[in-house]
């Protein structure tokens, strides 16, 4: 079966024509918009099919904010999508409208491994619940349960919770981020603007020093996290260094959280787009360890395996895997 699948951000949204049939899902098509420039999901979807002799019998969309009914607001963008209006416009008999990380969940049984990099071996349990996790704009989660055969996604809003601090120095974080923006949420240090956060505050409390060369290339870059990044991997800035470094640690910290929370014996998945930008420092011991320092619980958690997935595409698999669900 051909479908439209979509993976849909406050940032850019990604279309894509999938052939699910087979084990492993194939991408015939790809494009990505900058979501801001348009109107809504109906005007990219229209651009999308213009190209297509043949509309796609089924479609489905990852999309970042909470589906209740068929309905969805992006969480970062003035977007109202529906699945009937979608199905209006775009002529597509079936459309499904699914949370963007419940869409990642249902993606991860077409991933291969070499679209995956082990962080902690652990020992999975095949029939034990997967979580997942990822930062991007946002910070999505979800969890997969099993039962026998069966399969069950479990979407969350748990980027939204309240951050809970480790240290003296993150204790003086969450109170510079409740001044600055009312609330210290998990997704508002695990994100990109979140890494500039961190470097601005690390920047105030004296942590380290930063050039005014580096200082230069983040405030000319479009993308200040990305700038930072690049900085803290090279070495070339040891504020940014610093800041990637810490970054990593509560990355760590929030996925053994989540895996507590879904007792994830199935495993851990770190998707979103920043993971693999920094893959080397979330290969350090830094990670691991903030993953597994959840006393009584270390023991549990030293079993989990945790993999970072490559594949940008994880998203397009899962909103396939679902239109599919729903047209049979």
């Amino acid at each position: 079966m051909r479908v439209l699948a979509g993976d849909v951000g406050g940032t850019k949204t990604a279309l894509a024509i999938v052939d699910t049939a087979g084990r492993r899902y194939r991408v015939e098509r790809f494009e990505r918009y900058p979501s801001a420039e348009h109107a809504g999901l109906e005007e990219i979807v229209e651009r999308f099919l213009v190209d297509e002799k043949t509309r796609p019998t089924a479609a489905g969309f990852g999309v970042a904010g909470p589906v209740r009914e068929g309905r969805s607001r992006i969480t970062n963008l003035p977007w109202r999508l529906d699945e009937r209006r979608l199905a209006s416009d775009s002529g597509i008999r079936t459309v499904a409208l699914v949370n963007d990380f419940a869409a990642n969940a249902f993606g991860l049984p077409f991933l291969g491994p070499r679209q995956l990099v082990t962080l902690a071996r652990g020992r999975r349990d095949p029939d034990g619940p997967i979580a997942i996790l990822g930062a991007g704009t946002g910070l999505g989660e979800a969890g997969l349960m099993r039962s026998g055969t069966a399969e069950a996604v479990v979407p969350s809003e748990g980027g939204h919770v309240d951050f809970g601090p480790r240290s003296r120095l993150e204790d003086r974080l969450v109170v510079w981020l409740r001044k600055r923006f009312g609330r210290a949420t998990r997704e508002r240090i695990l994100s990109g603007s979140g890494l500039v956060l961190l470097r601005e505050f690390l920047s105030r409390e004296g942590v380290a020093k930063s050039s005014a060369a580096a200082r230069a290339e983040i405030g000319a870059s479009d993308d200040r996290a990305a700038a930072i990044s690049r900085l803290g991997l090279s070495r070339r800035d040891p504020l940014s260094r610093a800041a990637l470094k810490w970054f990593a640690e509560i990355y760590g910290s929030e996925t053994g959280n989540l895996a507590l929370q879904y007792r994830a014996t199935g495993g851990v998945y770190v998707a979103g787009g920043i993971a693999p930008k920094i893959l080397p420092v979330l290969r350090t011991r830094a990670f691991v360890a903030a993953f597994r320092n959840k006393p009584p619980m270390r023991e549990l958690l030293a079993g989990i395996p945790v993999r970072v997935v490559l594949d940008g595409r994880l998203g397009l698999y899962g909103a396939a895997a679902a239109a599919a669900r729903r047209s049979t």
